[in-house]
């Protein structure tokens, strides 16, 4: 299980999905083309990147993952989100050479984008990528089940976001 970590490795897997998270709901959002927003869009969706605070369990990180792509990009929807979340622990069950690819592809686009994206290059990508060379493939494997079990509901999500879609409905069927 997760637990079976020690506290620093489980915290670094938690930021490895908090990384693709950015990355994975960018590709998505943009079906594979970057845009000049891509690098912003990757930098805010990760707590790591734009709060230098990686998140501490596999429940935190998909939390976060998704509440904060309910709030800042263009495009929010409950439904993108939790692609976005499928599309990580996706990736994390190809293995390594794939997540590589991505938090590659994650690199060039916070170098050409995001405000700082060379430091936080240096601070956080370069290093993930090294550190992830030497994980065991049965670690990503069993971070995407935890992922997918810590997945978060609209009830749990820490915003009342039944409500919101209640009052956007009465509020589309008044103006007709």
């Amino acid at each position: 299980s997760m637990r079976s970590s020690t506290e620093g490795s489980l915290r670094a897997l938690c930021g490895l999905a908090d990384l693709l998270y950015g990355y994975c709901y960018d590709v998505r959002a943009t079906e594979g083309e970057p845009t000049c927003e891509s690098g912003w869009t990757v930098r805010m969706l990760s707590t790591q990147l734009s709060w230098l605070d990686p998140p501490a369990s596999p429940a935190e990180a998909a939390g976060a993952s998704v509440r904060r792509s309910l709030c800042y990009p263009l495009l929010r929807h409950w439904l993108l989100s939790l692609r976005a979340l499928d599309d990580v622990c996706c990736l994390l069950r190809l293995g390594k050479v794939a997540t590589i690819r991505a938090l590659l592809a994650a690199r060039k686009l916070l170098q050409g984008g995001a405000e700082y994206g060379y430091l936080l290059n240096r601070a956080w990508l370069d290093d993930t990528v090294i550190w992830l060379q030497r994980v065991p493939a049965r670690r990503l494997v069993r971070l995407a089940a935890a992922l997918e079990a810590a997945a978060p509901s609209k009830p749990t999500v820490g915003w009342p976001l039944e409500q919101y879609e209640a009052l956007a409905l009465e509020d589309g069927e008044g103006g007709e």
